[in-house]
């Protein structure tokens, strides 16, 4: 009885929270667009909007480690990928950043809405025009100064490991001559959602922030090489935390 009151209770904050600050967003986009190319307002209402879920809801425990190292010069963040709640989580880095995201997901209403309204990056995963058109849209952000987010794993692991990397991101960072930032998310996965779709309790997430990888660093890897070699310290990483809040 308990998980489906928590569960109600989860998917009640959700769709309120998005119905009643979906209007303010809109309306901060009107205020703000003619001066703010960079959109940089309504990004930091964004990472509001996304906090408020992990902060309401109680038994969600977010530790977010490192955060200091960020700041606003433009770069791409590099997450691993487990459930819906990592995109949640990465709000609460609290800087603006722009997501690149499977078009599915501009289609889901009011929330995909906003995306287009905030300036994220769509992707057609199986269409190759629609890869070129997304490394050029984000390569043309990150040159404005923007920040940019991608899962390099393309989706989310199925079975609680970090599967492999594709190159977009790592290929990206060396044509914008940006830096790579790798944040590592741990717990989230099977501790999050239900098959039902029903949402579990009580559980800790570690949202961990490493440190930035100038674009000197690797200007002269191959990308497949680099994205490899990322992949391996961001696993390293995850299996620590893992083990540590086992």
């Amino acid at each position: 009885m308990f998980k489906i009151f928590f569960s109600f209770y989860v998917w009640f904050v959700i769709s309120l929270a998005t119905i009643v600050l979906a209007p303010f967003f809109v309306i901060v986009w009107l205020l703000t667009v003619a001066f703010d190319k960079r959109l940089l307002i309504l990004n930091y209402v964004a990472n509001y909007w996304g906090s408020l879920f992990t902060i309401l809801v109680p038994g969600w425990d977010v530790q977010v480690i490192g955060k200091e190292k960020l700041n606003n010069a433009p770069k791409i963040i590099v997450a691993n990928h487990q459930s819906q709640e990592d995109i949640l989580l990465l709000y609460r880095l609290g800087i603006p950043f722009r997501w690149v995201s499977k078009a599915e997901v501009f289609k889901i209403p009011i929330y995909g809405w906003l995306m287009y309204l905030k300036g994220d990056i769509k992707l057609l995963r199986s269409s190759k025009s629609s890869i070129r058109k997304m490394l050029i849209d984000a390569e043309t952000v990150l040159n404005k100064g923007n920040i940019i987010t991608i899962f390099p794993e393309g989706t989310r692991s199925k079975i609680g490991k970090l599967g492999n990397f594709k190159e977009g991101a790592f290929k990206l960072a060396q044509n914008a001559q940006v830096s790579i930032v790798p944040v590592i998310i741990s717990r989230t996965g099977a501790h999050f959602l239900y098959s039902n779709g029903i949402f579990k309790g009580r559980h800790k997430v570690v949202l961990k922030v490493l440190d930035e990888i100038p674009y000197s660093e690797f200007k002269n890897l191959d990308s497949k090489e680099f994205s490899l070699k990322v992949r391996e310290l961001m696993n390293t990483e995850i299996n620590q935390l893992n083990n540590t809040n086992e």
